[in-house]
């Protein structure tokens, strides 16, 4: 498997309005991207911060456990295969989003980890 960068950090939120108005207007962030009501992006000068908030009826592990980082890979499903013959703890299957790919694992502390492929082929 090869990183080819970090495409965003996950901050799982709790309220979303309230966090977009403290990264947007108390840090100053530019919104990049957002797909409301649960997932905005912001631009933290080379890197994207995503907000996230779970579904009530279906609550996520990347929303709840605070920080997760998304590794950019050429093809996530590949890399989710790879990892797994390794037996690295796999989270979530890969699932398509109308931008990207994205799996997800654990590294041996628990820390989540997504592997990120966008559709465009960019990273970072």
């Amino acid at each position: 498997m090869n990183v080819r960068a970090i495409d965003f950090v996950l901050l799982g939120v709790s309220d979303m309005e309230r966090a977009v108005r403290f990264y947007r207007d108390t840090l100053g962030l530019r919104l990049v991207g957002e797909w409301p009501p649960d997932w905005y992006e912001l631009d933290a000068g080379g890197t994207t911060i995503a907000l996230a908030k779970p579904p009530p009826e279906a609550p996520q592990p990347p929303y709840h456990s605070g920080t997760s980082v998304a590794l950019a890979v050429a093809d996530a499903k590949a890399a989710l295969e790879e990892l797994r013959a390794r037996g690295v703890t796999i989270v979530q299957e890969v699932y398509e989003s109308p931008v990207c790919f994205m799996g997800l694992i654990a590294d041996p502390d628990g820390n989540l980890l997504w592997l990120h492929q966008r559709k465009d082929g960019t990273a970072g």
